[in-house]
Order: C-alpha cells, then sequence, then structure tokens
C-alpha cells in the first residue's frame, strides 16, 4: 500500500540556496543572536553573545522572531543585512 506524504506547513517549495560564505575572522564583528523565542534559546544565546563580547571583541544584539513555527519574517531578514553574521538556536 503506497504512503502519500503531505506537507502541513503550507510554505512554498523552496528553492535550492547555498550557506553564507564563512567569516574571516569573529574579530570585531556584529553578530546578531537570533532568538526563535522557544523556552531557554534566549539564555543559550546571551551566554554565547557574552562569550564572543569577552573573547572577540564582537557587538552582538538578541533578535527574536515572533514564532518558531515558521521562516523568519521579512522585516526581520532585512534587519539582519546589517549583521556581519547570524547566530540562532533552538531551546527547549
Amino acid at each position: 500500500m503506497p504512503i502519500t506524504l503531505v506537507d502541513p506547513s503550507a510554505e512554498q517549495a523552496a528553492t535550492a540556496q547555498h550557506g553564507a560564505a564563512r567569516l574571516d575572522s569573529l574579530h570585531g564583528k556584529r553578530i546578531a543572536l537570533l532568538d526563535n523565542i522557544k523556552h531557554n534559546a534566549e539564555y543559550l544565546l546571551l551566554e554565547v553573545g557574552e562569550r564572543l563580547k569577552r573573547d572577540f571583541n564582537c557587538e552582538t544584539e538578541l533578535i527574536k522572531k515572533k514564532t518558531y513555527t515558521r521562516f523568519a519574517e521579512p522585516h526581520i531578514i532585512d534587519a539582519l543585512k546589517k549583521y556581519d553574521g547570524v547566530i540562532t538556536a533552538v531551546g527547549d
């Protein structure tokens, strides 16, 4: 008996994407910490941010998505473009 797989996300089919190029160094970079608002993600990201500040003199900012069930909203994607890098985490 065949099994039919249904995608419940109601999102358009994704196109192939290539990952961002790696940074040559973390020293002095501006890093966004993208929080998906699940429990504990913020705590992890804030700790990572403190270590980036201490060890690499990075400037960090915590940015929160409205939901963890969907992609980041377009205005958040646009805001992330001003950073040298983005770190995200899932926390439960």
